[in-house]
């Protein structure tokens, strides 16, 4: 019996809101992967668990998914459209494949656009800052905030430090010392990946021997 997956059990590998985002499936290497949001109430959860907004403002949005099903379920396939087109831009930065990034450009420019049209300059007495505008109907209304992230991962970053794990393909910014991480989570792919390379080794001089003999 496979283990149970859930928004719960989700690893957080990654401090880039849109990263996380990407990491929402738990292979892009393979054909055989899970998808963490299964409906619209595993990305409220999801978001729930990152703590992208108070928990007031995504009660709300759960409690217009019972009323409106087909309506969330639209936003669900759009959701997961966005996180297509932000994994792709994201994984080729990663690789350093210009071709890929100008694939995938144009179509994360149109989303950055939308997002930005939805903030607003704001004053709060004290100071004058960005903030994305409160639309109390709209199903998307988490995921500017992640497109936000994106702009800011790739403005005001080393594009050297965006990299994508061997192993799975999720994706995160490498913030150690001298840039040398190279899995998501070395507990989890990084043990998997050595002892992919140990059994290949193994396998690899078991041939030679019979080889010889």
């Amino acid at each position: 019996m496979g283990k149970f997956r859930s928004i719960e059990t989700l690893v957080i590998d990654s401090n880039i809101l849109c990263c996380n985002f990407v990491n929402t499936v738990s292979s892009w290497k393979s054909e055989y992967n899970y998808d963490y949001l299964n409906n619209y109430n595993d990305f409220i959860d999801w978001c729930f668990k990152l703590g992208i907004f108070h928990s007031q403002r995504l009660q709300i949005l759960r409690e217009l998914e019972s009323v409106h099903p087909q309506e969330a379920l639209a936003a669900l396939n759009r959701i997961r459209e966005i996180r297509r087109i932000l994994q792709g831009l994201i994984s080729a930065v990663a690789q350093r494949n210009d071709d890929k990034k100008l694939l995938f450009l144009p179509e994360a420019n149109l989303l950055v656009v939308d997002a930005l049209s939805r903030q607003r300059l704001q004053y709060d007495g004290n100071k004058f800052f960005m903030d994305q505008i409160d639309t109390s109907n709209d199903f998307l209304f988490p995921v500017w905030k992640v497109l936000n992230s994106l702009v800011h991962l790739l403005t005001d970053h080393n594009l050297k430090r965006i990299k994508e794990c061997p192993t799975c393909g999720w994706v995160f910014l490498d913030e150690t010392r001298n840039a040398s991480r190279k899995w998501c989570n070395p507990k989890y792919c990084g043990t998997s990946d050595k002892m992919k390379r140990y059994n290949k080794r193994k396998s690899s001089k078991s041939s030679e021997n019979k080889d010889q003999s």
